[in-house]
């Protein structure tokens, strides 16, 4: 864990109106989500697309990141506050489109590791106070098994969970996003740390540590899929998720794979040990 987060979410960096500082911390995870989700990766998108002029990139730079990089450097993310200038100052002087993208992807990565942490240590059990009257308070979309995505027989790789013990079997849709797929192979083998989602259901996800903006040929809707079900969400951070139960969110998001059916009572085992 970055030590400048820590010292945000334990109050050591004193930020916060009335000596408290859930608020700096609340806004801290909020901003970092934002800078590195919808901020860096459709900047990232931006430089590779060659309609756009370096020159014109660069301003969108200092027009859509300044006010995340320094609220957050003021919020105790020096650090980061200090890269994004100097990210800021070097891409009008590098040498080629291809220079500026590497370094764009760099930066991205760092967010997302901060992004990560921040997401990891937010005191999510706060929700517990804010639950719904009734069970009929969830709105949730109406699944379509018809709509599944069948992944032919791709490359297999093996997920672990060491502290559970517990380990098991997918196939990556190497035919069906062979780019995406390829992107994650060449990262294999990583640990990250596992979190759990906070709105959408039983899914679990990471932040892995690749920058992919690869062609995606094949979506599906997370109320669709199946248990088992491997996604990948290059827009949020370059998060793989992993579906242990029913989902409620109607949105569609690349596949990666999916485990084998027999390993459904292991994940589900996971998906409550990270909830809890």
């Amino acid at each position: 864990e970055p030590k400048e987060l820590h010292d945000i979410r334990t109050g050591t960096f004193a930020v916060g109106t009335n000596n408290q500082y859930f608020t700096n911390l609340d806004f801290v995870n909020g901003m970092l989500r934002d800078q590195s989700m919808y901020t860096w990766y459709p900047l990232l998108l931006t430089f590779q697309d060659e309609r756009f002029t370096l020159e014109q990139c660069c301003a969108l730079v200092h027009r859509f990141d300044y006010a995340y990089s320094n609220y957050l450097r003021y919020s105790g993310l020096q650090e980061m506050g200090a890269f994004a200038e100097a990210i800021t100052k070097y891409l009008p002087t590098a040498g080629s489109r291809d220079e500026a993208v590497e370094a764009v992807k760099a930066f991205l990565g760092y967010l997302n590791r901060l992004a990560a942490w921040s997401f990891h240590y937010f005191p999510w059990s706060i929700g517990k106070h804010l639950t719904y009257e009734t069970p009929e308070g969830s709105i949730a979309a109406l699944a379509d098994p018809s709509r599944r995505v069948q992944i032919r027989d791709g490359q297999k790789v093996r997920l672990t969970w060491e502290p559970l013990g517990i380990s098991v079997i997918a196939y990556l849709a190497t035919k069906e996003n062979p780019e995406l797929c390829n992107d994650l192979i060449q990262a294999l083998p990583f640990t990250v740390v596992q979190d759990h989602a906070v709105v959408s259901g039983e899914s679990m996800y990471a932040w892995a540590p690749v920058v992919s903006t690869a062609k995606v040929n094949v979506k599906e809707r997370q109320c669709d899929a199946p248990v088992g079900r491997i996604r990948y969400s290059q827009g949020t951070g370059n998060k793989v998720i992993v579906q242990y139960g029913e989902v409620t969110e109607d949105i569609a998001t690349p596949v990666l794979g999916e485990i084998l059916p027999e390993y459904a009572d292991d994940i589900y085992k996971v998906g409550r040990a990270v909830l809890e």
